[in-house]
């Protein structure tokens, strides 16, 4: 039998480039400022221990529904016949591991509203052959049924807990949405590659995103409850949009790749709910930028909000920082490790993030101590 290295699906945040040496442009123009500009949250980024894990591990995807709980996914034994989806728990009582449906090699999405009411993407070690919708009720994680006749790509619950999935299927790609048990089809998209991104701040404001191919418009659609937009997206180049992040229906980030043949580092895009503004990030040592050759293998990083209105952004083209960006400038700041954070969320109404990382790592930034367990004293 042959085995199959681990692989993540086509992610909101991956791009295998397969080793090529790239000639990436760290070039940072000028910025324009939001109505939200503040500066970083004041604390540190701090390691936090978890069960060891096997091998090489990777974590693709995390969520902090509450300051008590933190669920964070992906592999261990990356990229070998005995790979296996991993998937950790943070309570009040620490942390733990939580068994999975057999067969899985990687986790590749988490999303979760409340402790006990979690979902989450994982493949096996051929992702068209099988991906699972994966449902967490408190107890133990469960294959649900997904859309028939799809393979899923990315997933999100809207602010009334139903929940978005984006797929593909032999005819192109979709946007479904899952209420009360039952799966709707909301958008067909017949041609495209795959929408990999998706975000929503209600049922009435869902964006997604994708990657589209090196001429004709950055796939980009709104839906507004009633129907959806292609949205406008004004660069030269089209875009791969790898990472949305929705905070206020005027206040949505997006996480882009420009489809150039220099193929540039990533690009934070800015939704004031009228207009886009781009903002390039700045390279590793020169905040002015420049042109140098650049190794990219794999994902690209990711963004969380910070919630004052600012974002995070991880990218593996500067390692040694994890970067800030308050809307009209950016600082940096060092990670416990220089590696790149595969996936970052804030815990809501907080300035708090998590971050699961490329070396199977956990991230925190905080302002201050996470609330103890009242009984134990726990963290």
């Amino acid at each position: 039998m042959e085995h199959r290295p681990a692989n993540p699906s086509l992610s909101r945040r991956a791009f295998t480039l397969g080793g090529a040496t790239l000639l990436g442009a760290a070039a940072a123009g000028s910025l324009t400022g939001t109505a939200r500009a503040a500066a970083p949250p004041s604390g540190g980024w701090a390691d936090v221990p978890i069960p060891p894990l096997s091998g090489r591990a990777q974590l693709f995807g995390i969520a902090a529904p509450d300051p008590w709980h933190v669920i964070a996914g992906g592999t261990e034994n990356a990229f070998q016949p005995d790979a296996a989806a991993v998937m950790l728990h943070r309570g009040l009582r620490g942390w733990t591991r939580a068994p999975l449906p057999e067969g899985l090699a990687v986790v590749n999405d988490v999303r979760a509203r409340h402790f006990a009411d979690a979902w989450a993407l994982a493949s096996g070690p051929d992702a068209s052959a099988r991906t699972d919708l994966l449902h967490w009720n408190g107890r133990r994680w469960s294959t649900a049924a997904g859309p028939a006749d799809q393979q899923l790509y990315a997933i999100e619950l809207d602010g009334t807990g139903a929940l978005w999935a984006t797929g593909i299927t032999a005819d192109g790609a979709t946007v479904s949405v899952r209420r009360h048990g039952r799966w709707t089809n909301s958008l067909s998209v017949p041609g495209t590659a795959g929408l990999s991104a998706i975000a929503a701040g209600g049922p009435s404001d869902v964006w997604v995103g994708g990657i589209g191919g090196s001429s004709g418009p950055t796939p980009l659609w709104h839906f507004d409850g009633t129907e959806w937009t292609r949205m406008p997206w004004g660069t030269t180049y089209t875009h791969w949009i790898l990472q949305i992040e929705h905070v206020a229906p005027d206040d949505v980030w997006f996480y882009a790749l420009e489809q150039h043949p220099l193929f540039p580092p990533p690009t934070l895009h800015h939704w004031n709910g009228s207009e886009f503004t781009v903002h390039r990030m700045p390279g590793p040592s020169d905040p002015l930028g420049g042109v140098r050759p650049m190794s990219a293998i794999g994902f690209l990083g990711s963004i969380a909000s910070d919630g004052l209105g600012g974002v995070w952004v991880s990218s593996p083209y500067d390692t040694s920082h994890l970067l800030h960006f308050d809307g009209a400038s950016w600082t940096r700041e060092t990670p416990p490790i220089g590696v790149t954070a595969y996936a970052m969320t804030r815990v809501p109404y907080t300035t708090t993030v998590w971050a699961g990382t490329q070396i199977g790592t956990v991230w925190r930034r905080s302002a201050r101590p996470l609330p103890s367990d009242p009984l134990t004293g726990t963290k």
